[in-house]
């Protein structure tokens, strides 16, 4: 595995820009953003969920749908304006989200009828690539290789933070999926507490390996690609039509605990399957993806993989979040898993 380098760079706004790659990044910046107003989000207990919902009224103010031309995620340096990374180049970049839903500075906002909190944690934006075209598709395995790699290296630092309880890292593709800048990238959330949809995973692989239990069926019935470390596959219980996991074959809590050889399968998986997505669709597929990794760093009873969720009904057409899926939580599927599995195993595999 390639050497990664690090550099940090301080903001104007104090803030950290880490930028990543195989290559020491020793560029002297140029002219960087104005310093924005520090959003101060907080968060109101739903006594009916028992979930906790959060409240940042300064995300109004995100950039959205710029042209190519004042992307704020492009090398500032090539460009006549500023934008978040002021250099003429880079690899993969990380910065703390300016619009952010967790973050140090938020405030308690106390209610005499509602259990309140303050929005601690962090949001941090992850640029892949300083090409405003580029996609997880069409990456080199090695540049993905090296996002993992910066996956990890966030993963070690942010569940070491007192106010972060998980860490998720993830991507929204397509305006279907609430895109507004289309340069390829992604965000990690570092929450202060558990979010209700991982709790529900510790549960279950505390109660039984399940993972391991379906994984004769997945690798037989169910995959859409599969090699030496890993089997993606349509979950026998899937949400979403074309719903994929990327699953290592052994139980394993996290990334950082990934061997060098199942980076290297772990990178071919994402693009099999981002590119068997496309291929799928003959355009740029619309997805969610999301780690789905333990809230510890040492932790033998989760089983860490990768959940991508393209909002599909059938072939092309939207699925829509209607009155059973948003009012109980109930999903209607008009697929079958092993039907879907059939058709994007011709794209993936």
């Amino acid at each position: 595995m390639k050497k990664t380098y690090k550099r940090n760079f301080v903001r104007n706004d104090k803030k950290e820009l880490i930028l990543y790659g195989y290559e020491k990044h020793e560029e002297v910046a140029g002219k960087e953003l104005e310093v924005t107003e520090i959003p101060k989000p907080h968060m109101r207990w739903n006594p009916a969920r028992a979930e906790w919902i959060t409240y940042s009224s300064e995300r109004k103010n995100r950039t959205s749908f710029p042209p190519k031309e004042y992307c704020p995620l492009c090398p500032g340096a090539n460009l006549n304006f500023p934008t978040e990374i002021p250099f003429s180049d880079f690899e993969v970049a990380v910065f703390p989200n300016r619009w952010a839903s967790f973050n140090s500075e938020g405030e308690n906002i106390k209610s005499e009828i509602l259990k309140t909190s303050a929005s601690k944690g962090e949001c941090e934006v992850i640029v892949y690539s300083s090409e405003h075209e580029s996609t997880l598709a069409e990456m080199q395995t090695g540049r993905i290789e090296l996002l993992i790699n910066v996956w990890v290296d966030r993963y070690k630092k942010l569940l070491k933070k007192k106010n972060v309880k998980y860490v998720l890292p993830f991507e929204n593709r397509g305006e279907e999926c609430g895109v507004t800048l289309h340069h390829p990238h992604g965000q990690i959330y570092a929450y202060p507490f558990i979010p209700p949809a991982i709790e529900k995973e510790i549960r279950a692989f505390k109660k039984e390996s399940f993972l391991i239990k379906i994984m004769k069926q997945l690798e037989e019935k169910y995959y859409v690609y599969q090699n030496e470390n890993f089997v993606a596959a349509v979950p026998p219980f899937a949400r979403y039509a074309y719903e994929v996991w990327i699953i290592p074959r052994n139980q394993i809590e996290g990334p950082w605990k990934f061997s060098d050889g199942q980076i290297e399968d772990f990178s071919k998986c994402i693009q099999k399957v981002v590119k068997g997505y496309d291929s799928f669709l003959n355009k740029r597929c619309p997805y969610i993806m999301g780690l789905h990794a333990s809230p510890e760093l040492n932790d033998n009873s989760f089983h860490f993989h990768v959940e991508f969720y393209p909002p599909l009904r059938h072939g092309d057409k939207p699925k829509i979040l209607a009155g059973s899926e948003s009012m109980a939580g109930v999903f209607i599927m008009d697929v079958l898993p092993e039907d879907s599995a059939k058709v994007l195993r011709k794209h993936m595999s």
